[in-house]
């Protein structure tokens, strides 16, 4: 495998895979029309930031190369591939639709009759709770570990169906967990700086614990890349394993710092504003 055939070995992975292709277009188009009509319905015209669309129109397109270019291709025959893809997905394409604010621009698109009555709904129970830091970490830990099951993995590799469930899940799930991080979105609940440090661990903690458990393994705990791979899927799936823990670590080790440079930032500007006085 080279660099070459993850740039251009380019596939649309069947009709489920195409249809997926067509919903991810749909949505950057959705998300481009409401920019427009809240512009147009702002009594004051504001314009939607152009920063939140281009963290958004780039996820989505992020999302697209990571799916069918080279590295969705290989995926299917090579663990340490379906890995990067997973984690592209995860600690790229996520936090940057998270940054988009879809739910923002939702509410900004929205007449103020309607924008009220999906506040209502958001401050529902089942919403709140599943939108909350410890909702949201614990939705994605469970997809996370669930979905790394040697019969669930393999089900995903042989059914395409369930393969495209599995990357809406993953999607779903990683942009509701990096929604509270980000704050973009005006969310019931957001954690504070001690929060934040926690919902960073509990985002860590699953995946080094896959990494851990693929890393040690002394077997292929995939079959299916045993039948691809050969006496080779060994190695493949530690090099998959390293993909994983190496990736995860600094991916979230901004949010893990922020609470700690806020308070410097702080003292900073209260010394700056002291000088100037």
């Amino acid at each position: 495998m080279t660099l070459r055939t993850l740039a251009l070995d380019w596939s649309l992975d069947g009709p489920v895979g195409a249809a997926f292709l067509v919903l991810a277009a749909a949505t950057a188009f959705v998300y481009l029309l409401a920019a427009k009509v809240g512009t147009r319905r702002d009594r004051r015209h504001r314009r939607w930031p152009r920063g939140r669309t281009i963290c958004f129109l780039t996820g989505m397109s992020v999302l697209i190369v990571d799916l069918y270019s080279g590295v969705g291709t290989e995926a299917d025959t090579r663990l340490s591939v379906h890995m990067l893809e997973h984690m592209v997905m995860w600690v790229v394409v996520a936090p940057l639709l998270a940054a988009g604010a879809p739910l923002r621009l939702t509410l900004f698109a929205l007449r103020p009759a309607d924008r009220r009555v999906l506040a209502r709904w958001l401050h529902a129970r089942p919403v709140s709770v599943l939108t909350s830091p410890v909702g949201s970490v614990a939705l994605f830990t469970a997809v996370l570990l669930i979905s790394h099951l040697p019969a669930v993995y393999g089900l995903a590799l042989r059914d395409d169906y369930v393969h495209e469930l599995e990357h809406g899940l993953y999607l779903l799930t990683a942009v509701l967990m990096w929604a509270p991080l980000v704050g973009a979105d005006p969310l019931p609940r957001r954690p504070g700086p001690r929060g934040q440090l926690a919902c960073v661990a509990a985002c860590m903690a699953p995946m080094v614990l896959i990494a851990l458990w693929l890393r040690t393994a002394q077997h292929a705990v995939y079959g299916h890349y045993l039948a691809t791979l050969g006496p080779s899927a060994l190695q493949d799936q530690h090099t998959g394993a390293t993909i994983m823990w190496t990736a995860c670590i600094p991916a979230f080790a901004a949010p893990a710092l922020a609470p700690i440079r806020a308070p410097q930032r702080r003292r900073q500007q209260m010394r700056s504003q002291r000088a100037t006085a």
